[in-house]
């Protein structure tokens, strides 16, 4: 098959069929048998033909491959292509875990029919070099449809973009990142040119997505000891002594967990017992974040826009962050098209440690289109040089965010200019004529009726 032929290949298996599965369990079963594949294309010369996908493929054909067939299959072939590509044991998948334990007959009978189905199709695409080149980038471009099946998990290539604007300080600056819930692990991307340089960490409470950044990290080239994935519980544990972020990644337009805080670290802590209980977690989420960069980090957040304006001790951390941290560079106001959320504005937030200067710029975004290279070339001269433009960003002070008390929402600071339309006094002109002579008519005619009517 051509590349072509390949992308459209990958490219339908969001829409195959798959009766008795439900989407978790059939994108899960097509994530674990096509980064089997793509082992057995990697260290085809080193691995036995017993444990190849050929292998499986007859075992298919013959009416031999039944779930309890398909697990020792898994069973035999994991230590060999383990010690042939020295990083996994397929055995230690959730998704093998969880049909140990399977029960029900029906859903065995239903993983069965689409193993076969699978595995017959990634065998029709042969095995050449050109496969095995663009399996990460059809890997990854598989598990952005996934997301987008679930508007939940769905990170827009519009958003990648503008992320990447502000994470731009140049690919040899930035080298640990961090991404809290990163689902389908799509947000480190914009951080680098080239993610194999980077080190990265990240945590998700999803086993599932989890597993599938450890695939994609180790697709893309990242090596073992540069990818820290984490479930929520390990992190936190984690966070307390863990190294300074250049960059931070964050992606939750439907918020925060209530009281969420990222790292158990001493000034967070401390804060927080000051201000005490606090219902929404966007906030603290933000500080104990901002607490984890470099001196020089940078730190871009996707979150809902309630949190600019809401008052009592959410005020106070807003004054925290701006004032006393001088951390808050950007606000912006997002379109709601290229979001999946419903019901709610969207802002994203850009905090940087070690500003030169104290101001803060608003751009107000809610009417873009989209974020193509022209727009996004206005908004980063924009942002680099502090310009207001009237109607789409301004430049502010701190000393006018506090005389606001500290109170983000953009209309205070952006006012929306409205676009008079031209008007061509000529044609007025030559439109009124024209209704004085039609309005001479009509008295004519009403007095001709009047001259009638009396005769």
């Amino acid at each position: 098959m051509d590349e072509k032929q390949l992308h459209y290949e990958f490219m339908s298996i969001p829409g195959e069929s798959h009766p008795g599965l439900t989407f978790e369990e059939y994108r899960d079963t097509c994530v674990f048998l096509l980064f089997y594949h793509y082992l057995c294309l990697r260290f085809d010369d080193r691995l036995d033909d017993a444990y190849k996908l050929d292998a499986m493929v007859r075992m298919a054909v013959r009416g031999k491959l039944q779930l309890p067939s398909f697990l020792r299959f898994i069973e035999d072939a994991s230590p060999f292509i383990h010690l042939a590509g020295g990083d996994f044991q397929l055995t230690d998948f959730s998704f093998y875990r969880n049909l140990t334990r399977m029960q029900s007959t029906e859903k065995q009978k239903s993983y069965a029919r689409f193993v076969r189905k699978m595995i017959k199709k990634m065998n029709l695409w042969g095995s050449g070099e050109l496969l095995l080149e663009k399996y990460p980038v059809f890997f990854e471009e598989l598990l952005q449809a996934f997301a987008g099946m679930k508007k939940e998990t769905a990170i827009s290539s519009e958003v990648l973009r503008l992320y990447r604007l502000f994470f731009s300080k140049g690919d040899e600056k930035i080298r640990r990142v961090f991404v809290p819930e990163f689902t389908y692990g799509t947000l480190y991307r914009c951080m680098a040119e080239n993610p194999a340089k980077l080190d990265i960490s990240g945590y998700d409470s999803h086993e599932g997505y989890r597993e599938i950044l450890k695939i994609l990290g180790y697709m893309k080239g990242v090596p073992e000891g540069s990818l820290h994935v984490y479930d929520r519980r390990e992190w936190e544990e984690e966070s307390e002594d863990t190294e300074k972020f250049d960059a931070i990644g964050i992606y939750m337009p439907e918020g925060a967990e209530a009281g969420s805080v990222m790292a158990k670290n001493r000034k967070s802590r401390k804060l927080m017992e000051k201000i005490g209980p606090i219902s929404k977690g966007e906030l603290p989420f933000l500080l104990s974040a901002f607490s984890m960069l470099k001196e020089d980090g940078v730190l871009a957040a996707i979150l809902p826009g309630a949190l600019l304006y809401r008052e009592g001790k959410e005020s106070q951390l807003r004054r925290f962050l701006v004032s006393e941290k001088n951390g808050l560079d950007l606000v912006m106001l997002l379109p709601d098209h290229i979001l999946q959320t419903a019901g709610q504005k969207e802002v994203l937030l850009l905090l940087r440690k070690n500003r030169p200067g104290r101001d803060v710029m608003f751009f107000d975004c809610s009417e873009v289109e989209s974020f193509e290279s022209e727009q996004l070339n206005a908004i980063g001269i924009a942002w680099k040089e502090r310009k207001t433009v009237p109607g789409f960003c301004s430049r502010v002070e701190q000393m006018e965010l506090e005389q606001n008390d500290f109170n983000l929402n953009l209309p205070r600071y952006i006012v929306k200019t409205v676009k008079v339309a031209k008007v061509d006094i000529d044609a007025r002109k030559k439109r009124i004529a024209e209704i004085d002579r039609e309005l001479e008519e009509i008295e004519e005619r009403i007095a001709m009726y009047k001259r009638d009517l009396e005769l």
